[in-house]
C-alpha cells in the first residue's frame, strides 16, 4: 500500500489504473492511509502536549470537584491549549450532554459537566463518570504533582480527537477531489462515468493526506486553498491523459 501511495503523488497516470481495483484492494488502501494518519497525527499531538503541558497547566482554570462532582465554578471556564485553537470546558451548572457537531463547532476536546467528562470520538460523543473518590480544588502546586497523570489524560483526550477528525478530513478531502473531477468532467466533455470520478478522488487522498502531514509541523497559508489547487492540478493532468474526446470505458 506504501508504494500505491507513493504513485497516487509522483504518477498521474496511475489514476487510470487504479480505477480498475477492486472494492477490497480499496478498502485496504482505506485502512492504509486511516492508520498512517492517525500514527502520524497522534504523534504530533503527543509531541505537542510534552512541548506545552507547562503553559497549559500555568493557565489552568482553578475548579473544585467533591466526591466526584464538578461544584465550581457555576459559569462556563475554559483550559486553552496552547498555540491552538483547542480548549476544554468545566461547566459545573450544565444540565445537558453536548452533541458531537457542539463539541467539534466549538474546538472542544473535552467537555465536564458534573460528574460526567464528554469527549469527541469518530462514532458520537464519548461520555466518562468520574470517580467517586474525586474531591479536590486545582492549584499550581496539585497540577505540579500530578503533571505526569495529566500528560496521560490529554493524551488520551488527544487519540479520542483525532479519531473524531481524521474522518472528517478524508470526506471533506474527497467531496474537494470529486467536486474538481466532476467540475472537469463537464468543462472537458469527456463523459467520464461518476463511479470513475469518485474512484479517482478516492485515491487523491494519498497526495491530499500528504499536504495535512505537511502542514502539521510546518503552517501552510490559505490552507483549503492550497487543497483546491491540488485537486485542480492532479485532476486536470488526469483529464489530459485521457485519449480522444470521450472517456472510453
Amino acid at each position: 500500500m506504501l508504494w500505491v501511495h507513493l504513485q497516487t503523488i509522483f504518477s498521474f497516470g496511475v489514476y487510470h489504473r487504479l480505477r480498475f481495483t477492486s472494492r477490497w484492494q480499496r478498502l485496504g488502501f482505506a485502512l492504509y492511509l486511516g492508520v498512517l494518519s492517525l500514527f502520524i497525527f497522534y504523534a504530533f499531538a503527543n509531541g505537542y502536549i510534552r512541548r506545552n503541558l507547562p503553559v497549559f497547566l500555568k493557565n489552568f482554570p482553578q475548579v473544585t470537584f467533591e466526591k466526584g462532582v464538578l461544584t465550581a465554578p457555576q459559569d462556563p471556564v475554559y483550559a486553552f491549549l496552547p498555540k491552538s485553537p483547542f480548549k476544554i470546558e468545566f461547566n459545573a451548572a450544565r444540565q445537558t450532554p453536548p452533541t458531537a457537531s457542539e463539541l467539534l463547532q466549538d474546538n472542544l476536546l473535552m467537555l465536564v459537566n458534573r460528574n460526567t467528562v464528554y469527549m469527541p470520538t469518530a462514532s458520537g460523543v464519548q461520555a466518562h463518570t468520574l470517580p467517586e473518590t474525586l474531591s479536590i480544588t486545582t492549584s499550581p502546586e496539585f497540577l505540579a504533582q500530578h503533571q505526569a497523570l495529566l500528560s496521560a489524560s490529554l493524551s488520551i483526550a488527544a487519540f479520542m480527537a483525532v479519531l473524531f477528525f481524521i474522518p472528517l478530513v478524508f470526506l471533506f478531502d474527497f467531496c474537494l477531489a470529486a467536486s474538481a473531477g466532476l467540475c472537469f468532467n463537464i468543462l472537458t466533455r469527456k463523459q467520464v462515468p461518476r463511479s470513475v470520478i469518485f474512484c479517482w478522488a478516492f485515491f487523491l487522498l494519498g497526495p491530499l493526506s500528504v499536504l495535512w502531514y505537511i502542514r502539521l509541523w510546518y503552517p501552510i497559508p490559505l490552507f483549503t486553498l492550497a487543497q483546491v489547487i491540488l485537486c485542480i492540478i492532479y485532476m486536470q493532468q488526469i483529464f489530459n491523459l485521457i485519449p480522444g474526446e470521450k472517456y472510453v470505458n
